[in-house]
């Protein structure tokens, strides 16, 4: 484990994938917000434990202004966890893009992501798309990380085994033809992902929404075609997304040259979107969120009083980035470090309304 938080609340669900769930948490040491992302140890299949654990091991070694932030990992409760940074707008399959500015704003932030983790890391990400893309907007203006590194795979082990991963409707011919994954592969699913943000949320193929996972594979891996390209977009971002989905390999641009490409030149009228962490941004507060976290925690003042006061503090701070506060429910569950737990045996019999659980964390 490392810079885990030892002691801190886990909140709603967020969100729940093909391996692993993710709540919101408070860390009660700091007070900050984080997400938490977690896989059973004896309900969950192994491949999500492996998934999981290769994320952790992937996600600690990247820093990127454009991936989303590794914060620390631990073992509570019967479940394997993977704390990270928390992006309040949801994620670009989620998102209706209403403008070409913003998919442009979004597209380029993503190509940044996968230069780095192309040429500086040398990590394929493998499963590029609009929900592995996580949003804020913010007055920096637009801001989009790459998330979800459960099947990434290590360019520096290219001689050892490959399992299979990512979604058939995104994955690059090679890939769905069973062929190791290269940077290549994540620039074709990028393209896949700007059809989807510039068509809110249409799927890359939808002429092949009807079939099953191996014969959509089989039809992307051995046909002729490619995904057809938004009419709504400008002929400059058909042109960016031409460049990705070239069915040979060799010829797709690298994301170094996507990010010379003029679809992903900044316009006069845009903001520099910033990398800055989302506690940094300011708008208007959302009084009728801190209401509901002000009433939740006024039933566990005595728990922590100065940790729910940081915590309190903390989402004003989210709250006044413009971020959606209205995921903070009753019901929190308190998860305690083996260090918090000295000396309140006494106290923990007393608190029937919280879980409290040991962390014991694994390297």
């Amino acid at each position: 484990m490392e810079s885990a938080a030892t002691s801190w609340v886990r909140g709603r669900r967020l969100g729940i994938g093909a391996h692993a769930v993710v709540h919101l948490a408070v860390d009660n040491s700091t007070g900050h917000v984080f997400a938490v992302k977690s896989v059973g140890l004896t309900s969950s299949p192994l491949a999500s434990l492996l998934s999981l654990e290769n994320e952790i091991q992937i996600l600690k070694s990247l820093r990127s202004p454009y991936v989303v932030s590794y914060l620390g990992d631990d073992t509570v409760g019967g479940r394997r966890d993977l704390h990270l940074e928390f992006m309040p707008s949801g994620t670009a399959a989620d998102a209706a893009m209403g403008d070409e500015l913003r998919v442009r704003a979004y597209a380029r932030c993503v190509a940044h992501a996968l230069r780095y983790l192309h040429d500086v890391a040398g990590v394929v990400h493998c499963d590029v798309k609009g929900r592995n893309v996580l949003l804020h907007e913010g007055g920096g203006g637009p801001v989009a990380k790459l998330a979800d590194f459960g099947v990434a795979v290590r360019l520096a082990a290219a001689s050892g085994g490959w399992v299979r991963g990512g979604t058939p409707l995104w994955m690059a011919p090679e890939v769905a033809r069973g062929e190791r994954p290269t940077p290549a592969a994540d620039v074709w699913s990028l393209g896949c992902t700007v059809i989807e943000m510039a068509t809110g949320g249409a799927s890359p193929w939808p002429d092949l929404a009807g079939e099953d996972a191996v014969g959509a594979m089989l039809r992307i891996g051995y046909g002729e075609g490619t995904p057809e390209l938004p009419a709504q977009l400008s002929e400059v971002g058909r042109d960016f997304i031409a460049k990705c989905l070239n069915r040979d390999a060799r010829e797709r641009w690298t994301a170094e040259q996507l990010l010379s490409h003029p679809f992903l030149a900044k316009q006069s009228t845009e903001t520099e979107p910033s990398p800055r962490g989302v506690l940094e941004w300011t708008n208007n507060d959302d009084d009728d969120a801190i209401k509901e976290f002000e009433s939740i925690a006024h039933n566990h003042e005595e728990e922590g009083g100065e940790i729910i006061a940081g915590a309190r503090e903390r989402l004003r701070e989210l709250a006044s980035g413009g971020g959606d506060l209205s995921w903070w429910p009753a019901g929190w569950e308190l998860v305690r470090g083996a260090e918090a737990e000295e000396g309140e045996e006494e106290n923990r019999q007393q608190r029937c309304s919280v879980s409290c659980c040991r962390c014991n964390g694994l390297h």
